[in-house]
């Protein structure tokens, strides 16, 4: 095998072992996130976006962006800090 393949397999069997070891971290990363975010906007969700529970995740994003004058501190600052809120 020349050394170009040998390179290249290796670069790919890396990458592949580097996928296998993080998949877990950025589930649990996720999951941390997802529950951060239902204990900052558990009060917000059934008051201000009750029409659209359990139509996804996106979908209640929307509607507390939509709402974002009314959201309680705590979720304001949540959605703010991840990004999703300016």
């Amino acid at each position: 095998m020349n050394q170009t393949r040998i390179k290249l397999l290796a670069a790919v069997t890396s990458a592949a072992m580097m996928a296998v070891v993080l998949a877990p971290v950025a589930s649990y990363a996720q999951d941390d996130l997802r529950a951060k975010g239902d204990k900052a906007c558990r009060h917000d969700a059934p008051r201000l976006c009750k029409n659209v529970l359990g139509q996804g995740d996106m979908v209640v994003l929307s509607c507390f962006q939509a709402n974002k004058a009314k959201l309680s501190t705590t979720c304001k600052k949540f959605l703010t800090e991840i990004g999703q809120l300016d």
